[in-house]
């Protein structure tokens, strides 16, 4: 899939277009609650009008059944009423949650998509407090943020209407009031805006603080810097508190309800003092009625300071997702459409060369070599020679700076990555399981596995024996990163878990590092005949492994400085020798 399927996003879409776009995913709902809001708002005026005319038939003399039907107009409109504002309430909650849930589920799948060269310049705690934090932000920017500013702003519309009904001098006063209320919202929005990017930014520093505390709370307390840590997020916790300060300081600021008090009570006294003075024929109706509006405006606007304020965290947090959602991937590749599907592969590499980042140097370095059907190679090397980027150019984690890889004849390039992850499993040598059961980690690539597919695997694993003695056995939950088990229980699910696959290509980056001797042992000869019928690559520096190999490649410094079998490289390779010299008599140098 090319980037531009991928990521359906116009780059200069906003965050608020993107937003309202989801909102039209679920059109009756939107619909519902922008026309049923305005209705709901309409209809909670009606009954000051309605009280208006009783009172006014009251003091012109007239009985109670000449505004008996108002009453029980009054009286239905009370259901109606009720009705508006639980439908509308319980639907707006429903879209605020279904549209967050997607922003959630965008944002999710753009980071599942995106490559591995993305992925290391990213903290994961920032994008987790984005992921969280932000969402619920939006969720309440929604509902019932957004709902509240729409009715405030009808509600200004019908105090002209009303008022221009009974003399433009005080239409012309709402209007004056209403601008100086647009005008204030808009300067306190700009004055706010920064301050909430910087709190919304403070707050994910917290997140990825905790974040890798968490991770490596088990290094934290072995190198005791528990006192450090704290420090750490103490520091951190006091600059987010200062900008939130500053920001509810800003916020104060901002008061709505002063200029609405204000207009409310010149509205009243000037409309008292035109009935009283016979003016612009004012009646008391008119009297009521203007009280008893601008008093419910009154009563609204009290919630726009904090309205407001959520709807400014709203769009800054919109526009910190979107910024996500909708970048641009430096490292993103076309995803090809040929399967691949071969039971046994060729792999070839042509003058590859390989960065990770264009400031950094060079990874891999012109390396060229081919590995026939069924062979096993192995790749020795110090660290940082390039062994683990070999592994994962084979998987297309990442695509060559120059040069050509081949599959069974073909450029990676050209097959789908599904495909290529099916049929290519890897052994890390950092290995990740998740906190679910022994069980789901030997079966996650495999979902549909049996139970005796996955005892068969975990026996030529050897790990049936020690997950057997767990607690619940196969349903052991064994905690995040497998934290609950040795080093080299969670290498044998990561090996069982590999060869549930059955790939084509079996990949081991120094699969075998956490095992004891009599365990690799055991492994090595129960898988012996499985490797027979695949072709594997491994990096490793076990002897015992190297020297099964129908192929060695020595790697240093990104380059390959020796390659051919184990017989001729202990002849004519000096960088090999040393690796032997030390545990087996060897024949005499080759000089060449």
């Amino acid at each position: 899939m090319s980037e531009e399927n991928l990521f359906k996003y116009d780059r200069d879409m906003n965050s608020l277009k993107w937003v309202a776009r989801l909102h039209l995913r679920y059109p009756f709902r939107t619909f519902y609650v922008l026309i049923g809001g305005m209705i709901e708002i309409l209809i909670f005026l009606l009954p000051i009008s309605i009280t208006a005319n009783v009172i006014e038939i009251s003091i012109e003399g007239g009985g109670i059944a000449n505004a008996k039907g108002q009453l029980w107009f009054l009286l239905g409109l009370a259901f109606v009423q009720a009705f508006l504002y639980f439908s509308v309430s319980f639907l707006n909650e429903v879209l605020a949650h279904r549209v967050t849930t997607d922003i959630t589920q965008e944002l999710f799948e753009s980071l599942q998509y995106r490559s591995l060269t993305y992925h290391d310049s990213k903290d994961v705690g920032n994008i987790m407090a984005r992921a969280t934090g932000d969402t619920r932000t939006i969720n309440i920017a929604i509902s019932p943020a957004v709902r509240i500013i729409i009715n405030v702003t009808i509600v200004w519309i019908v105090a002209f209407i009303i008022t221009i009904s009974i003399h433009y001098i005080l239409a012309l006063i709402t209007v004056i009031v209403f601008i100086i209320f647009v005008i204030t919202t808009f300067i306190y929005s700009t004055k706010i805006l920064p301050l909430s990017v910087k709190a919304r930014e403070n707050f994910a520093e917290i997140s990825e603080v905790i974040s890798s505390s968490l991770t490596g709370v088990r290094e934290i307390k072995s190198f005791v810097a528990t006192p450090w840590s704290k420090k750490k997020l103490l520091k951190t916790a006091i600059k987010y508190q200062k900008n939130v300060i500053k920001e509810q300081t800003k916020s104060a600021w901002f008061y709505p309800i002063f200029v609405v008090t204000f207009y409310a009570a010149l509205m009243i006294v000037l409309s008292i003092y035109f009935a009283y003075m016979g003016l612009f024929d004012v009646s008391i109706k008119d009297v009521i009625l203007i009280a008893g509006f601008v008093s419910f405006l009154t009563g609204m606007s009290e919630e726009v300071q904090w309205t407001m304020w959520f709807l400014i965290r709203g769009k800054v947090s919109a526009d910190r997702i979107y910024d996500i959602v909708s970048e641009k991937d430096p490292a993103a590749f076309e995803d090809g459409d040929t399967e691949f599907e071969s039971n046994h592969a060729t792999i070839e590499f042509k003058n590859v060369s390989f960065r990770y980042k264009d400031e950094l140097p060079y990874a891999l370095r012109n390396v060229s070599f081919r590995v026939e059907d069924l062979q096993t190679i192995a790749i020795v090397g110090p660290p940082g020679s390039g062994k683990s980027t070999i592994t994962k150019l084979i998987q297309r984690l990442y695509l060559p700076t120059s040069g050509e890889i081949l599959l069974s004849g073909r450029p990676i390039s050209e097959y789908s990555n599904k495909s290529l992850r099916k049929n290519i499993t890897t052994v890390e040598q950092d290995i990740f399981l998740f906190n679910l059961s022994v069980k789901d980690n030997i079966r996650y690539g495999k979902p549909e596995a049996t139970d005796e597919e996955i005892t068969n695997v975990a026996k030529i694993a050897e790990a049936n024996d020690f997950i057997l003695e767990l607690p619940k056995k196969f349903e052991n939950l064994i905690g995040e990163g497998g934290v609950r088990l040795s080093g080299g229980q969670a290498q044998r699910l990561s090996i069982a878990r590999a060869l549930l696959l059955n790939p084509s290509i079996l990949l081991m980056d120094d699969g075998a590092s956490a095992l004891d001797a009599r365990t690799e042992v055991k492994i090595q000869k129960a898988i012996s005949e499985i490797l027979r019928t695949r072709t594997t690559v491994i990096t490793t520096h076990r002897l015992a492994i190297i020297a099964k190999a129908d192929l060695v490649i020595i790697m240093e410094d990104g380059k390959i400085v020796g390659l051919g079998s184990h017989e001729q490289l202990i002849r004519k390779n000096p960088y090999y020798r040393r690796l032997f010299e030390k545990h087996y008599e060897l024949p005499e140098l080759e000089v060449v």
